[in-house]
């Protein structure tokens, strides 16, 4: 006798689904995936599942899932870089928006991180500093760059005075690529 194939397997190879139009063992009348033979709706029903089990997990392990975290930041810490640079290329503006709803959800850590700032710059300001200078260096920054202190405040491995002889203009680009490093052509032999 002559068996027909199942018409799932008669289809384009690339296809994902299939529909039979019977139910499945939980009674779904839905399209079934080529691959398992599952019911979509079985499918999502799952995923649903799976994915509170995945946040109860991660609510209890919260330091396990932290070191994690940082574990694989700094494991591909480049990469992370070069994500962040294409994600701000393509949409600087939702970017910001992100940025800024954050800050507004997070003003007390915001001001933290301002707190910070002030308080560098209070402790790396010598007595020697003209801050009439310095005061002129930031008002007449032309539009479109930032004051940029050469030797950061706060680098990972120097930390730079806030004085006049400190500053330069960058542009936002530039500025936002050096971040808290120091660039190899500032360093004197």
């Amino acid at each position: 006798m002559f068996l027909l194939e199942p018409k799932y397997k008669r289809l384009s190879p690339d296809a994902r689904f299939y529909f039979t139009g019977k139910p499945c063992k939980y009674g779904h009348v839905a399209q079934r995936y080529v691959s398992s033979s599952e019911c979509v709706e079985c499918r999502k029903a799952k995923n649903a599942t799976l994915k509170d089990k995945q946040a109860a997990w991660a609510e209890n392990n919260r330091e396990r899932v932290r070191a994690v975290s940082k574990f694989l930041y700094y494991a591909n810490v480049e990469a992370q870089r070069a994500r962040s640079r294409m994600k701000w290329a393509i949409d600087s503006d939702r970017v910001k928006a992100t940025n800024k709803a954050w800050a507004d959800k997070n003003p007390g850590i915001w001001n933290h991180y301002g707190a910070k700032r002030r308080a560098a710059m209070r402790q790396r300001t010598p007595s020697w500093a003209c801050m009439e200078r310095i005061k002129d260096i930031y008002r007449n920054c032309p539009e479109g760059f930032h004051v940029d202190h050469i030797v950061p405040l706060r680098g990972k491995t120097v930390c730079g005075f806030h004085s006049q002889d400190n500053l330069q203009y960058l542009t936002a680009a530039e500025n936002q690529r050096k971040f808290n490093r120091l660039e190899e052509s500032y360093v004197y032999a």
